[in-house]
Formats: structure tokens, sequence, C-alpha cells
């Protein structure tokens, strides 16, 4: 790809998934960070020891390196206050959601800046990335979305006003509104890309 690789990482909300693996639910974040710096020394540091307190490598190495010099970028979803706070202490980006029951979207940015103000970390070096859904307490809205590329681009329009750079679509909505084959779904996204060229041609 050049390059253009980047990993979304997220410590997961489903306790029987970790159950499973036999592993513990509750350590989940603090291990998540432990493996953001191991994959990071990997990608970086010729040889790697590490000890810590889930994850040990004595002399490791991995080659190749990642074409990007500094390794591979790394966002974080989620929108619970640890996942916030993860986000500005190891991560390059915040990729949000909006699902019933989570508060308003400004609240979580709000939240992001304080953290960032608070690390001393510039809120502008961390990419903000949602995907392209309706509002959650928007219940008339959210049955007519995807069938309408019109709401998505209005949508997109205040994703851009409250800072977002970066939209994704999710196609399962799309597989479920009667694109059921790849040819019709990638038709759709063609028209719902064409729609939403007035917001997503503009310069950064």
């Amino acid at each position: 790809s050049g390059g253009r690789v980047r990993l979304g990482v997220g410590s997961g909300w489903q306790r029987s998934e970790y159950e499973a693996l036999q592993e513990d639910f509750g350590s989940r974040g603090q291990r998540l960070d432990e493996a953001i710096e191991l994959l990071r020394a990997y990608w970086r540091d010729e040889h790697i020891t590490y000890d810590g307190n889930y994850y040990h490598a004595d002399n490791m190495t991995m080659e190749p390196k990642p074409p990007q010099g500094g390794g591979i970028p790394i966002w974080i979803g989620g929108t619970k206050r640890p996942a916030l706070r993860r986000v500005v202490s190891h991560g390059d980006g915040w990729m949000a959601m909006s699902a019933p029951g989570d508060p308003p979207l400004e609240e979580k940015i709000a939240q992001l800046h304080q953290f960032a103000e608070e690390a001393e970390r510039d809120i502008h070096s961390i990419g903000m990335q949602m995907s392209l859904s309706p509002d959650a307490l928007n219940k008339e809205e959210r049955k007519r979305f995807y069938a309408d590329p019109k709401l998505m681009l209005q949508r997109c329009e205040s994703l851009a006003a409250m800072g977002f750079d970066t939209v994704s679509i999710d196609c399962v909505p799309i597989f479920q509104k009667g694109y059921r084959t790849v040819d019709a779904m990638l038709d759709y996204l063609a028209e719902i890309h064409h729609v939403l060229q007035p917001v997503i041609s503009q310069p950064a």
C-alpha cells in the first residue's frame, strides 16, 4: 500500500469474548496500552527487549519495518472516558462512534479536548474519524439514513463542523437496505461518494 495503512484498535466491550479466551476482562485496557507500546517498539527498534506486566520480549526483532518511518499510525476506538484518555496518551487518532444510550457526540469531543489539554498535547495532532451514521437520538432519521445520500451529506457537513477530518461507511446497513451483491453495493457507494463530494473534496 506504500505506507497508507493505519491500525485501528479498541479494548472491546463484550465480556464473553474475553471469557472464551480465558482472559481477564477487567485488565483489557492496561493490556492494550502495553500492546501498543510493544508494537511501536517492534516497528521502530532493531532489537526489542520489553518487560511489562502482560507482555515480555527478549532481544526480539521484526523485519521489514513499516515504510512510514515512525511506525504505523494507531487510531483508537471507543467512547468512554478511559478510551478517550487512551487516544490522547497512546493514539494518533480517534475512531468515534455514536450508539443509542451514548452521551451527545459534542460531550465526547469536549472530553477529548480536556484530556489533551491536561496532557499538554496539541489536539490538532490527533486525527478524528467518525462512522457516517445518524445521530443516535434521532430515531426517525435512523430509519431513512442509509437509503438517502442527502441525509449522509448533511451528517458529513455537521461532522466536519465538529472537527472530524475523516468519515467511514459501514456497509452492513447498506446491505440490509437491499444492496445484496458486490456490484450493487459498489454502485451505491459510488452514488454516495458523488453526493458527498462538496464536503470530502474540501482541502484540510
